[in-house]
């Protein structure tokens, strides 16, 4: 339930909407059609072509029947994504119910999708549109499909950890007076590491001056459904958000959902985008996924949240009392410009005298512990906890980093642990993200690209985020930061080769364009 729900039945006293809810969020209207189809003797003309797991033994074997029976085309009893009329419209209404939105649309090709529709809804080419400087790689890649300029914010960079946090009120509203002509604010809630912004006040005032806010809510699917959990953004009064049900809601890989509510949303424009984006074979896998997670986060989210957090709680202090980690709390990182924060966010901060750094760390849990993280930094490991989570998989952690501790910590070592995450001290947008993505590229040594133009997002996955946007001119920086990089065995994006990087090609970037932040301050734009 959400806590606007929850604040309404408290003021009434009053139980009758919260079972009316409960009855109401128990349908799986897509699910349960796919658990009658499959049940069904129907003979298969369409595709996929396994038809239903005929002459596939090893997708039989391993996946089992049930999954290949689920995994069907559209077909009227079934629905169709790009039109929804039936049971794909009744799931979705009771998605945007679950999350106060007016309308819900099902992803099939992750949040990605769902940033891309959303900026491509509002945004014209050549339009401007405010974005913090930490982004995910798929606003650049709406940035490039609909040529818009970005107009950056810097968001709060925490130099003890080496990572970036969220964008603040003031910034945000500094960037909306100096670009009036701007079409809408992109926020973050939270962000990769699980801080969030003041999201109320934000699009309070975005609203003041007839902008509309989309946000990244990614890693916040789990948001509404516990009052100890940071503000949704649909609650928030956000006019979009992208939500992820399979990073923290327990759907199906790529399986995310986008949500809209009011007027300043065409909503004909936003159906049209995502039929332009949306594959015509959505995967009725991934949707049925949404419907029962959906269903599972109303009726027994608030109940494994609240079972959770003594748990986090207690994880978090056994961690600080490791020698050598520390962990990032609501507490720890409120002031450094942070709002508030994700308790379910993991973040373990690896400190000098452990000798290890964060990639260390994080190949130590997974080869020596069976320990799958979520990522990597150079100063820390982090995990993602969900209502899945348990007393035994929290201790089996613990346990790991003591004996890891055990091992490798010493009291009179300082080991240096190499060049954390940053922003460049300056950018230089040399080309739009455009102009860039279509100039003549080629790939140079590392060490050879000093103010080359830069052909590719170049980033580190997870998590994603850019560390120089294409267009923009590679400085020193970000090459001793690549190069400390490509030592830790992590995976690359936007180089073709290990010690190469893709730059456009001499005479591709000779006129420079004037963003608004082509130089940023050293403590204001370090990269997460």
């Amino acid at each position: 339930m959400t806590r606007l729900d929850s604040h309404t039945w408290k003021q009434n006293e009053d139980t009758s909407l919260e079972t009316e809810r409960a009855v109401k969020h128990a349908n799986m209207p897509l699910f349960q059609a796919l658990q009658a189809y499959e049940q069904d003797a129907t003979i298969s003309f369409d595709v996929p072509g396994h038809k239903r797991g005929i002459y596939s033994d090893e997708l039989v074997s391993t996946y089992g029947k049930t999954v290949l029976r689920h995994d069907v085309n559209s077909m009227p009893r079934l629905d169709n994504l790009a039109n929804a009329t039936g049971v794909i419209k009744e799931a979705q209404e009771l998605l945007a119910d679950a999350y106060g939105a007016d309308h819900a649309y099902f992803l099939v090709n992750g949040t990605t999708l769902g940033i891309q529709a959303m900026i491509l809804s509002i945004c014209q080419p050549k339009d401007k549109i405010i974005v913090p400087r930490n982004v995910h790689k798929s606003v650049v890649s709406a940035l490039v499909l609909g040529d818009i300029q970005p107009i950056y914010v810097c968001p709060a960079f925490d130099e003890d950890l080496g990572i970036a946090h969220n964008v603040s009120f003031d910034e945000v509203a500094k960037a909306i007076e100096e670009h009036p002509d701007a079409k809408g604010i992109f926020l973050i809630n939270p962000t990769y590491y699980g801080a969030t912004a003041d999201l109320e006040k934000i699009i309070g005032y975005a609203h003041e001056r007839g902008l509309p806010v989309l946000v990244d809510e990614a890693h916040g699917a789990h948001f509404p459904f516990h009052q100890d959990l940071p503000i949704s953004a649909m609650e928030a009064g956000a006019d979009m958000a992208a939500i992820s049900l399979h990073k923290t809601g327990g759907a199906f890989t790529q399986a995310s959902a986008l949500l809209t509510q009011g007027s300043r949303i065409d909503r004909e424009k936003v159906q049209q985008v995502l039929n332009m984006l949306t594959s015509t074979s959505a995967s009725y896998l991934l949707m049925g996924s949404i419907d029962v997670a959906r269903k599972n986060l109303v009726l027994h989210g608030e109940e494994r949240f609240q079972y959770l957090f003594p748990l986090i709680q207690a994880t978090k202090k056994q961690i600080r009392d490791i020698p050598g980690f520390d962990v990032l709390t609501r507490e720890s990182c409120r002031h450094k410009g942070v709002h508030d924060f994700d308790e379910t966010k993991l973040t373990i901060a690896i400190e000098a005298n452990l000798g290890l750094n964060g990639f260390d760390v994080y190949h130590m849990l997974c080869d020596e512990y069976n320990i799958q993280m979520e990522l990597a930094e150079p100063n820390i490991v982090m995990a993602v906890i969900t209502y899945a989570d348990n007393e035994d998989t929290l201790a089996a952690l613990v346990q790991a980093l003591a004996d890891i501790s055990l091992r490798h910590f010493h009291e009179d070592v300082s080991f240096v642990r190499g060049t954390p995450s940053f922003f460049p001290e300056k950018t230089i947008q040399a080309t739009s993200v455009r102009e860039a993505f279509y100039g003549e590229k080629e790939s140079v040594l590392l060490e050879k690209a000093l103010h080359r133009v830069c052909g590719e997002a170049l980033m580190i996955y997870p998590p994603g985020i850019p560390i120089l946007m294409p267009g923009e001119v590679i400085t020193q920086e970000v090459i001793d930061y690549c190069e400390f990089l490509q030592h830790q065995d992590t995976i690359m994006i936007g180089t073709n080769h290990p010690n190469e990087v893709t730059v456009l090609k001499d005479g591709e970037s000779s006129s420079l364009l004037s963003i608004n932040n082509e130089i940023f301050s050293k403590k204001t734009t370090a990269f997460q």
